[in-house]
């Protein structure tokens, strides 16, 4: 059975949740530091979906990982722009469905009506630099030693990918999946 890429449901927070709090953990993916308990992450996505397509990659009733769209800096001159994230359960990661998910955010952003996708991603994070280079994102900008964690200072990369041109008297991008 091949593997489904759908909108998130509600009944899907808390293994996305589960996903996240592993790399909160055990890794440097992300730079929070305490794990999220089950409200403070789905008030999160709420949050997010609001505006932007939450999505998740399942196979045989099991979520592998999810990807979304956020606001890049919430000025509303930067509203042609979203902040692109993926995370794929630990022990998913190497079988293709980064690709998969990556490939479906892409053209969830276009059908929005996006300009630019950014993604931030520690410098560390090989695995994350590859997906998003394979998908023509490239590395626009490195800030060094930007944050500390586990003891450890680690810089960011800023990774960007233009989805087209703008117009004059753009209209807003819209949303294309439903709310929680």
């Amino acid at each position: 059975m091949p593997a489904e890429i759908r909108s998130l449901r509600g009944e899907d927070i808390a293994s996305c949740l589960n996903i996240y709090n592993y790399y909160i953990l055990h890794s440097s993916a992300t730079f929070e530091t305490e794990v999220l308990s089950e409200e403070e992450f789905t008030e999160r996505v709420k949050r997010i979906t609001e505006r932007y397509p939450w999505i998740v990659i399942v196979k045989e009733g099991n979520i592998l990982g999810y990807a979304y769209l956020s606001e890049f800096i919430p000025r509303s001159a930067y509203d042609w722009t979203a902040d692109a994230a993926v995370y794929l359960d630990h022990s998913a990661r190497g079988r293709g469905y980064g690709s998969l998910i990556m490939a479906e955010l892409i053209r969830l952003a276009e059908a929005c009506g996006y300009c630019n996708l950014v993604s931030v991603i520690t410098e560390t994070n090989t695995a994350s630099q590859k997906l998003h280079e394979k998908f023509g994102f490239v590395k626009a900008a490195h800030f060094a030693d930007f944050g500390c964690k586990n003891g450890e200072w680690l810089g960011v990369d800023y990774y960007v990918k233009v989805l087209r041109n703008p117009g004059k008297n753009e209209s807003l991008p819209h949303p294309v999946n439903l709310r929680l």
